[in-house]
């Protein structure tokens, strides 16, 4: 494991040090892409304005209204058409058609619909997240096998008892993947709907500080949008260690 962790954080040097020779040449304007001292230090500036905690606020809102939505929505529906072959096959259409839509080219519709809103922007969120856990949460409830059902029907053990004891626990797996692929997502959505309409938020302050020619403070932002989805993509996994700490470990390389 230190090995890997030297191994990512050379990596993570070289590319430093590659940004710095670029910039240092002058193989790009500075204007387009400022050295990485120049945005540690405009990123230093920012840590200590309001400014840029409230936009980092407002992102994280939207981000987090439309992922629990999402949640609250997709896992009942995945599990229940994940259970039940009829449900699945009947909304199975409806699905594929629903998730092929690029949720950004529909931003149009939703602004003359919804308006250029905060519930706009969760709104998008949700539509972008929900299907990640929803088809997770389907295809966890499917993975229990047709003898675990009959075997529950038979010992007539009450339907809401069977699935928190059987489908849930071996469902969590997959939704665990859903909520950590929704996670991430969310925040790129959210930022992405911030750099497309007038919505405060990151995405806001990248395009503001790119019109206003401050390069430095724009990648400033870029590095924090960055940063949120690395961190929450890490709390997802130690969330989904700790919460599947009963499953065996998966061993590669064995027969």
């Amino acid at each position: 494991m230190a090995k890997v962790r030297l191994l990512q954080l050379g990596a993570v040097v070289a590319v430093l040090l590659l940004w710095a020779l670029v910039a240092a040449v002058g193989v790009v304007s500075s204007t387009a892409l400022p050295g990485p001292g120049s945005v540690a230090a405009a990123l230093a500036d920012l840590l200590g304005s309001g400014t840029f905690w409230e936009a980092v606020g407002e992102t994280l809102r939207g981000a987090v209204t439309g992922l629990v939505v999402a949640i609250a929505i997709g896992i009942p529906l995945g599990l229940l058409t994940g259970v039940y072959a009829a449900a699945e096959e009947s909304s199975r259409l409806l699905m594929e058609i629903l998730r092929s839509f690029p949720v950004i080219a529909l931003l149009p519709v939703f602004l003359l619909v919804l308006g250029s809103t905060p519930g706009m922007k969760a709104t998008v969120v949700f539509i972008a997240c929900v299907f990640p856990v929803l088809l997770q949460a389907q295809y966890g409830a499917r993975s229990v096998s047709q003898a675990v059902h009959e075997t529950a029907r038979g010992y007539r053990i009450p339907w809401l008892l069977r699935l928190r004891r059987v489908v849930l626990p071996a469902a969590a797996p997959s939704i665990m993947t859903g909520l950590r692929l929704a996670a991430t997502t969310s925040v790129l959505v959210s930022i992405g709907v911030e750099v497309l309409t007038t919505l405060p938020g990151i995405g806001h302050m990248i395009m503001e500080s790119q019109q206003a020619g401050a390069s430095a403070r724009a990648y400033a932002y870029i590095l924090t949008a960055g940063t949120i989805g690395y961190t929450i993509t890490l709390l997802a996994q130690t969330a989904e260690h700790r919460l599947l700490r009963w499953r065996p470990p998966t061993r590669t390389g064995e027969e």
